[in-house]
């Protein structure tokens, strides 16, 4: 279930996708941040909005590495990292792990800072995002065989059974990559920088608040089997924008109903 027929590029390639992905529009503004401060200011953003509440146990380091798409040497060093400030602790024995603490303290983290300094440059890559793949789904919905619907909704099954953001955060990613070599364009690989260079800012989040990216997924394998570009372009303009309202920088004013949360 991966974007296997997706051309690998050459390391000169990627080197100057890189390159234009960083002087366009959002990217050019985005703070380099070393994939260990990425794994901290995720997490720190998800206690600071009681996405993980005090108590909550976290994922194993292996499907923290998976979901936040780090090595699970990176991912361990966030966590001692974050162990070492206070905000998380171990416990050993049966029902062990890592939890947050009962009372995390407040840090002014220079990892969550560049993140909300980034605010303008994420929403430009969310339109990025939004314009590339529109033309991705639209293509997707000319080309894609009931094999590859059946596949796609897999994915959205396998979502829903997820026990926890990192887990969900797996198959999620799959489904637009698959989305991606579905579309057969040459301009995928750009695209999937846009895309990988925005999940980086996505939070962990509880499960039962994904719902609506879910509903948005197979709304548009509904439309591909229909064979309908136009209600894919609809469906998939909706989920991207939502980004505006569910991304870190929309938590800082909570509304009485909580956010759904697509990706």
């Amino acid at each position: 279930m991966t974007a296997k027929n997706i051309p690998r590029l050459t390391n000169e390639e990627a080197r100057e996708i890189d390159r234009l992905l960083h002087t366009a529009p959002g990217s050019a503004a985005v703070t380099r941040l070393t994939a260990m401060e990425t794994v901290r200011a995720r997490i720190l953003l998800s206690i600071e909005h009681a996405l993980l509440a005090p108590g909550d146990k976290l994922p194993s380091t292996e499907l923290i590495a998976a979901g936040l798409e780090v090595s699970v040497i990176t991912a361990r060093r966030g966590l001692e990292s974050l162990v070492e400030d206070g905000l998380l602790e171990r416990r050993r024995g049966r029902g062990g792990g890592t939890f947050v603490v009962q009372d995390p303290p407040r840090l002014e983290d220079s990892a969550v800072q560049a993140y909300r300094a980034d605010e303008q440059a994420v929403l430009k890559l969310i339109d990025q995002r939004s314009l590339m793949e529109c033309a991705v789904v639209a293509e997707a919905a000319m080309n894609a065989s009931e094999d590859q619907c059946r596949e796609l909704e897999e994915l959205i099954s396998r979502s829903a059974q997820a026990a926890s953001w990192h887990e969900h955060h797996i198959p999620d990613t799959r489904f637009h990559r698959l989305l991606a070599e579905i579309s057969a364009l040459p301009e995928v690989p750009v695209y999937l920088a846009t895309y990988e260079e925005l999940l980086k800012y996505f939070v962990p989040y509880p499960q039962e608040k994904l719902e609506m990216g879910r509903s948005h997924h197979q709304q548009l394998v509904d439309a591909l089997r229909r064979r309908d570009p136009m209600a894919a372009i609809a469906v998939t303009r909706e989920h991207v924008a939502a980004l505006r309202q569910e991304m870190f920088f929309g938590l800082h004013a909570p509304t009485p109903q909580e956010p759904k949360v697509t990706e």
